[in-house]
């Protein structure tokens, strides 16, 4: 009997080892199969413009999310000013993007309100959301009124606030980041790009090293960044009246044509400070604003830091 006894309980102890052992292969195969379809719904999130409007409609209070096809000439900036909504929006709200540029019939999110997507974190929580963007927790809750968990990798709505560049994908960092080195000069219609033209005046090939930007003369003209002024004259060759502002890390901009200076020489000037009027002098077919960016003496395009 005691071995029989021996038998019987050895046996029954192999089958609780087997029964733990498929027991815990079960558990393993499901968490495997709910990580698995947990990715390939932020992956669809991600990439599915459709999907993820859908999605944000049911959870997001006050807001729609539309879902545009982009047309022929468009860009960002044309869609942008189309919707009433500012770049930084379009921007915050389609993750998908690595660059500024798009493509005919690309689809793009644009919701009816400006703010930006959060891809939710691991161990974020609301308050933590709340600080990252210096919004009270108890609007993201009201706003996020579908959301009952923070699953990392979705998203919730943050009302009224830019996109943050440490959440974007490499590529976009890096532009997005350039574009907060330097503001608008001023507003209006640009008239010249950056690049290799057929000289208006010369009738020759060369490089345009900045941009013009056609305004009537005597508009303001504000400083793109902080920084200090190291020309400031109205007789500088063919830019005729200009400035030349010396900033952080190099950087160096021009302000040309202008009817009247400021600032002086030596100069601290701030971000969106006025500091002359346009106007056309110099070799110029009309009155305009030339604006250039330079880093260590080289000139760059000024398209790749203005909004």
């Amino acid at each position: 009997m005691d071995s029989m006894n021996k038998f019987n309980i050895k046996n029954i102890f192999f089958k609780l080892i087997i029964l733990v052992i498929i027991t815990v292969f079960s558990i393993a195969i499901a968490f495997i199969h709910v990580i698995g379809i947990s990715k390939s719904f932020t992956n669809i999130l991600l990439n599915d413009v459709e999907a993820r409007s859908k999605y944000l409609t049911k959870k997001i209070k006050d807001v729609k999310f539309f879902v545009y096809s982009v047309k022929y000439k468009d860009n960002l900036w044309k869609i942008a000013k189309k919707y009433g909504c500012s770049v930084h929006t379009l921007i915050g709200n389609n993750p998908q993007f690595k660059t500024y540029d798009v493509n005919i019939a690309q689809k793009i999110l644009i919701p009816s309100s400006e703010g930006s997507l959060h891809p939710i974190q691991n161990n974020d929580t609301w308050i933590k959301i709340s600080k990252r963007y210096s919004i009270s927790p108890e609007i993201l809750r009201k706003k996020n009124f579908g959301i009952s968990k923070l699953s990392p990798g979705e998203y919730i709505f943050i009302p009224g606030k830019k996109p943050d560049i440490k959440l974007m994908n490499k590529k976009m960092q890096e532009k997005y980041e350039l574009r907060s080195l330097f503001v608008r000069p001023l507003g209006g219609r640009l008239s010249s790009p950056f690049g290799k033209r057929i000289h208006p005046i010369t009738g020759k090939v060369s490089l345009h090293e900045g941009i013009d930007i056609a305004v009537p003369s005597g508009t303001w003209v504000g400083a793109a960044a902080d920084g200090k002024v190291i020309l400031a004259s109205y007789n500088v060759g063919h830019y005729g009246a200009a400035i030349f502002i010396d900033h952080k890390n190099g950087y160096v901009t021009h302000y040309g044509h202008l009817s009247s200076i400021k600032v002086k020489v030596g100069q601290k000037v701030g971000a969106r400070q006025l500091i002359a009027k346009s106007g056309a002098t110099g070799r110029v077919t009309g009155p305009h604003l030339h604006f250039t960016v330079k880093k260590g003496g080289k000139s760059l395009n000024p398209l790749e830091f203005l909004w």
